[in-house]
This record gives structure tokens, C-alpha cells and sequence, in this order.
């Protein structure tokens, strides 16, 4: 890359004495040396995969073959070395003398083809570690260099060996990795070539970890060099990222005077090298005139584009009410677009001017003119038409608009369109009846559509909507009175109903008698009354489900008596009754009589797991695949014993979740937990195995492979053992 050398001046007057030039004595070199190693990158694994990549793929340029594939080594317990391998010209041993022994000295300087330019990164090695490996195949003969600090702390590069070679032209580079750095160093490559046209061969990395971190998901709109990706959330935002020369660095654009916000976030954009300035690091950018002015231009060029590619969507829009709906997505508050509704000030289709989502006329007109929406209901999912008083239709690109031509027998055509609506994608169809020619000619006029522009109901064909019902039939019973005040739960229904009365069965209790009761309140239920005025929220069938299925768990069951169901007006009657309990009070007596601690235990146990599974449940699964180390070993088996059901020795969470699900939703699994606390804190044995072994602060808990290759790591380190 060609370096800017900024312009200067010096003026002198009055000065007769020659100047003192800087320069470092000989003892200073180890301090500068050292700095330039250790102070110059914040994140040295990923410097020495960055520099030595960058070497290579500038070292493949040189030769012609920018296309070629260079290779890269993840190192493993097989072999723990950082490798990158090009296919250049190699070096000569001069060669290796001048790139490799003095710092500041490039042979990039002099063009934007390559990367390079500042004659650092091919040391990087000593940024990580205390020596480096260079091999050197230049015109049949292997060069093998040993770079190592000695004890001067300057450093020296000490051939080792010379011979013939049949290999390829090139360099290879290999780096000794620590083993607790392995796992980092698999992540760092991975994300490093992300955004490289010409992906290099890696090694040792499995091809579909590779794929998931390279893929790059929700690319909302894509021009020449650059993408605008979806926003994860509204307060999440990815900064937007400047690829020069295959490096991603992060665009500051509160750094770039005079930047739309727009562009601060979620934008991949391609620049040409030696457009931008990097630090000396080349961890990110220098924001300097030159670069804040090579950005500006480029989003110039951006927001010139996002603005024809908007403006030819509406314009391909067959319909100012179709205009309008996409114009509405790309304009409201929480849309993608909306950060661009700068870029939304001209926007024509049919030379008509775009400036809302709605279809307007006036209220003369409106006297003449039936406006009817088809929707669904939210509650019974009943598709049914209204008519509305209205002289405004608003356009979204998940309605549409319809002028009847049926003489009102619009609903057996348009339908299934809203009943269909995951499918079709259209949740409301607007449909327009008109008193006459001379109205619709009016109508037309005021809200800027043409004949050409309608779609009439006779175009569509009749399409009955098929409705799949339960094979039992669900309507109401007919001897309910609503009046009534005195239920009990019907345990017969099993499946789910749209009818809530379905739920019960009218009856009458001898209130002198007593029992059990919960009370309703517009066919909700709750477990107990809380007074007068006191809401019930629960659904009927959680009730039904407990009492039916709670037999299915031996150690944990419950004999329910006939539960009476009591609205207001007779609750209060038997609440003061000694006779009488409510579902709570029943539940709470019975495990106190016929459950031990040590079954309530379990459940508060469950509870506990589930938390953590919750918060942990990746971890949990990758450790439960190690059984050769202790501590993780006796960690297991305490998870194991938390679970409440346990399938064939695996940890299975259904049986347990549809118990506790019971209790739950009937709001009476907090009976059963009062007074209790877990026997041992998940969390905290989870935080003293990490406190053990910090090597899994980094692992990749989704690795599929890790468990074995960590087990195989934390035996070695258990016995303090090093792989050479």
C-alpha cells in the first residue's frame, strides 16, 4: 500500500547552527524493539493471523496469483502451531535478512495492489510469542529460519537448515500456540476471513463451523461493493465495517464529520486499498482527512444508489394503492427503511408524488361509497367482513383492495385470502361499493387512480375455505344457563375448545355438606377467592389437565375430590364455612399429610435445574459428555439427581417440565416449594469448576467436538503435563 507522506514546511530565520537529528543509540534498541512487539497490537492472536494472512495473500499478488488459495493451519493437540502457507516467489536468504531482521523496512510502499506498507507485521510472531519458524521455498531449495528473542531482547533469525526441495514457490510462516489458546485461535481464524473474496484453505477446522460464521444472513438491499443488512434489534446495532484489502475494520461514524446516522450501522462496504489510512497497528482505521473524505464519498455514491433502487421499486408498483403500501414499509417508524426517509423526498410513480400510505376522498363523495374490510378474528380466528364508516383506506403491502362487482357476494372469492393469511401474506382486504358510474368516476378523480388500476371481485373464483375440526363435536350444551351460579369442572372434555362453558357442567352442591371448590368468573377459574371484585384468569382445561393427569406421576400424585366451580354470589357463602376448602387449601393439606419433604424437595430441586438450564444449558450439555475428570465428573451427577424424571440415564426434561406445567398453570406450585430452598446452588458449583479450570472462560460451548478435545486438554493439565 502506498503511504501518505504528509506535506510540511519548515521556516527558518535567524538560525546560524546546524540541527540535531533524532535518531536511537544502541542500548535503546531492545526498549524500542519491544514496544514495537508488545505495545503496538491490543489483540496479538488475532495480529499474528491478520499479519502473516495479509503477507500472504500480498506475496500471492506479487506473482500473479491473487485467485490461488494460500493455506492456513489451525493448530490442534496434534500439532500446536499456527501455520500459514503462500505460494509466492519465496525468499532468498538476502531476502529473508531484509524483510524479517529490520523493522520499517516494506516492499509494498510503492503500490495499492498490496496490503502491506509499513514493514511490522511480518515480526508480529514475536507479538504472541518468543520465537517464530520462517520457511523459505525459493527456486528449488528450502530455507529454514529460526526468529527467537535471545538475551539482548533485540532479537535474531538464525537459519537451521538448507536443502533441496520439490515443493511449490512460497513461504510458510509457523507460529508455536499455546494450548489454552488453541480454542481462540480457531474462533479468530474463522472470523478473520469472513470477508475475503478469495477464501484461504484452512486446516483443521470443520467446514460447517466455517460456513455458519461466514454465512451473512438478512441482506435488506446489495449494490456494487457494498450490502445493508437487517438490524438484529432496535437497540443492538452492528457498526458498519469497511473491508479493505479482505480486512474488515470497524466504520466510527461519529469519527467522520458530516456522515448521515444512517450509515453508522449495519452496512458491509468494500473500499479499494490505500483509500483509507490504518493505525500502525492495523487494527483499525485512521480517521484522518483523507480517509473521513474517501467515506463520504463512497456513502455519496451509497445513498445515490439506495435512493434509485427505493425509487424503482415504487415505480414497478402496479397501482398507486400498491405504491402507497410499499411506500408505507418503507417510511414507518419500525421498518427497516425508516433511517433512510431523508432519501424519500421525490419519490414519483405514474408522476404522481408519494408523500403517505393512504387513500383519501372526500366526504361528498363518501355518501355514495360502501367501504367493507375482511379480517380474522384475533380470538375465535372466524374470518368476517364489517362494514366502516370511513373515507380513508390505508395501504400496507399486507392488504388489498377490491371494487365489488357481485352485488355483495365478495366473501366466498376474497375469503380465503385473510383465512389463508401465513400463506398469502395479506391479513385485511378492503373491499369498495359504489352507488353508481358517476360516483366511482368521482372517487377515482379524488383519490388519483385509474380505471386501469382496479381489480374487481369477479376476477377472482369462488373458493370455499375447508376448516379442520376436532372429530368430537364442541358446541355448547344446551342445558347450561349462564344465569346459573353452581359448576363442576368436566373432566370428560380432553380436547381444546373454543367454547369455554364447554369446560362445565351445571350442577347443584348441598353447600351444608362442603368440599372443594375453586372459583369462576366468566368460565376462568381460579384455585382460591381472594374476596370481592377478585379476577379470574386461568384457563378451565389447566384445571382439567391436573386433576387428570397428576395419577400418571406415582410419587407425586394427588386423589381429587368432585370440585365445585362457584361464581361470586354463591362463593361467598361457603368461604367463611370450616366445611368447605378451596383448591389451594385442599392441595396444601394433602402433601402435607401424604407427601414427604424429601418429595417436595425434588420439585424445589427441578426448580433449580430448570433455572440454570435455562441461563446454562449449553454449558450443562458440553460438560455432561465429560466423564474422565473429577470435579466435572461429581458436577454431572449432581445435575443428574436434580432432574426429576430421568429417561434411561439420559437427562430428559419433558416429563419433568409437563409435572411442574400441571402445578403451574393451576398456580399452585407455589404450595409445593414454600418454605423450601435447593439443596446445593447450580450456579455456584458452575462457577467453581470455571474458577478451576479457566480455560473454559473460552471455549466454544457449540463445538461440537470440544468435550472430547477439552477432556483429552484438562487430563493433560491434571497432571501437569505440557505437549511439546
Amino acid at each position: 500500500m502506498i503511504t501518505l507522506e504528509k506535506p510540511h514546511s519548515v521556516r527558518t530565520s535567524g538560525i546560524s547552527e546546524t540541527g540535531i537529528s533524532f535518531g536511537i543509540k544502541a542500548d535503546g534498541l531492545a526498549h524500542i524493539f519491544n514496544v514495537l512487539r508488545n505495545s503496538l497490537y491490543s489483540n496479538k492472536i488475532l495480529a499474528v493471523v491478520r499479519e502473516y494472512s495479509c503477507n500472504a495473500y500480498d506475496a500471492q499478488i506479487e506473482v500473479g496469483a491473487a485467485s490461488q488459495q494460500f493455506i492456513v493451519t489451525c493448530p490442534n493437540f496434534d500439532d500446536p502451531s499456527f501455520k500459514v502457507r503462500d505460494f509466492g516467489s519465496g525468499l532468498s536468504p538476502e531476502g529473508i535478512s531484509e524483510v524479517y531482521a529490520y523493522y520499517g523496512e516494506s516492499t509494498k510502499r510503492q503500490s495499492n495492489a498490496f496490503i502491506g506498507q509499513l514493514g511490522l507485521g511480518s515480526k508480529s510472531g514475536f507479538a504472541y510469542g518468543d520465537n517464530f519458524v520462517i520457511k523459505s521455498f525459493h527456486k528449488g531449495t528450502l530455507y529454514t529460519y529460526n526468529a527467537y528473542l535471545d538475551e539482548t531482547k533485540i532479537g535474531q533469525i538464525l537459519k537451521m537448515s538448507e536443502e533441496p526441495t520439490a515443493e511449490a514457490d512460497g513461504v510458510e510462516i509457523i507460529i508455536p500456540v499455546k494450548v489454552r489458546d488453541m480454542f481462540v485461535f480457531k474462533e479468530t481464524i474463522a472470523t478473520f476471513f469472513k470477508h475475503f473474496k478469495v477464501k484461504p484453505i484452512i486446516q483443521n477446522i470443520e467446514q460447517e463451523y466455517l460456513d455458519g460464521i461466514w454465512k451473512i444472513n438478512d441482506q435488506i438491499l446489495t449494490g456494487e461493493g457494498w450490502k445493508f443488512l437487517k438490524s438484529r434489534n432496535s437497540w443492538e446495532q452492528t457498526p458498519t465495517l469497511a473491508v479493505m484489502g479482505n480486512v474488515a475494520y470497524p466504520v466510527d461514524g461519529i469519527s467522520v464529520d458530516g456522515l448521515e446516522m444512517a450509515y453508522y450501522n449495519n452496512f458491509i462496504v468494500e473500499f479499494e486499498i490505500g483509500e483509507l489510512e490504518v493505525s500502525a497497528s492495523r487494527e483499525s482505521l485512521q480517521f484522518s482527512a483523507k480517509t473521513q473524505a474517501a467515506i463520504k464519498k463512497r456513502f455519496k455514491a451509497i445513498s445515490a444508489e439506495v435512493q434509485k433502487i427505493i425509487s424503482d421499486k415504487i415505480a414497478n408498483a402496479k397501482s398507486l394503492f400498491e405504491a402507497k403500501g410499499i411506500y408505507h414499509t418503507l417510511t414507518n417508524s419500525s421498518g427497516d427503511f425508516y433511517r433512510f426517509k431523508n432519501n424519500f423526498t421525490n419519490i414519483l410513480w405514474n408522476n404522481q408524488k408519494i408523500d403517505d400510505h393512504n387513500l383519501t376522498w372526500t366526504k361528498a363523495t363518501n355518501k355514495s361509497v360502501k367501504i367493507f374490510d375482511i379480517a380474522k378474528s384475533n380470538r375465535s380466528q372466524r374470518v368476517f367482513s364489517k362494514r366502516v364508516d370511513v373515507n380513508n383506506i390505508p395501504c400496507f403491502e399486507w392488504t388489498k383492495l377490491y371494487i365489488d362487482d357481485t352485488n355483495h357476494k365478495f366473501m366466498q372469492r376474497l375469503a380465503h385470502y385473510v383465512h389463508d393469511s401465513n400463506r398469502t401474506h395479506i391479513s385485511k382486504i378492503h373491499v369498495v361499493q359504489f352507488a353508481d358510474d358517476k360516483t366511482k368516476k368521482a372517487w377515482l378523480a379524488e383519490v388519483g387512480m385509474s380505471e386501469s388500476e382496479l381489480t374487481y371481485t369477479s376476477s377472482e373464483k369462488i373458493k370455499k375455505i375447508i376448516c379442520v375440526k376436532d372429530s368430537e363435536s364442541y358446541s355448547a350444551p344446551k342445558d347450561i344457563k349462564h344465569t346459573s351460579s353452581e359448576f363442576k369442572l368436566n373432566t370428560e372434555v380432553t380436547n381444546w375448545r373454543k367454547i369455554k362453558s364447554d369446560y362445565f357442567k351445571e350442577a347443584t352442591f348441598d353447600l351444608s355438606q362442603g368440599g372443594t371448590y375453586i372459583h369462576i368468573n366468566r368460565f376462568h377459574c381460579n384455585s382460591s377467592y381472594s374476596g370481592p371484585g377478585s379476577e379470574c384468569c386461568s384457563e378451565a382445561k389447566e384445571y382439567i389437565n391436573l386433576l387428570n393427569s397428576t395419577g400418571a406421576y406415582p410419587s407425586f400424585d394427588i386423589h381429587y375430590p368432585e370440585v365445585a366451580c362457584f361464581k361470586e354470589n354463591t362463593i361467598e357463602k361457603v368461604v367463611k364455612d370450616s366445611k368447605w376448602k378451596d383448591l389451594k387449601t385442599f392441595v396444601k393439606d394433602y402433601i402435607a399429610k401424604n407427601w414427604t419433604d424429601g418429595q417436595r424437595q425434588k420439585i424445589v430441586n427441578y426448580m433449580e435445574l430448570k433455572k440454570f438450564n435455562q441461563a446454562h444449558g449449553k454449558e450443562m450439555a458440553y460438560l455432561g459428555h465429560i466423564e474422565g475428570i473429577d470435579t466435572i465428573s461429581q458436577f454431572n451427577k449432581l445435575v443428574k439427581s436434580f432432574n426429576l424424571f430421568e429417561a434411561q440415564g439420559m437427562m430428559d426434561f419433558r416429563a419433568g417440565e409437563h409435572f411442574i406445567n400441571l402445578f403451574s398453570r393451576a398456580d399452585l406450585l407455589g404450595i409445593i416449594m414454600e418454605g423450601l430452598t435447593p439443596t446445593s446452588c447450580l450456579f455456584d458449583e458452575l462457577k467453581k469448576i470455571k474458577s478451576k479450570y479457566s480455560i473454559l472462560d473460552v471455549i466454544n460451548w457449540y463445538d461440537n467436538d470440544g468435550p472430547k478435545v477439552l477432556e483429552k486438554y484438562l487430563q493433560l493439565e491434571e497432571k501437569s503435563l505440557t505437549p511439546a
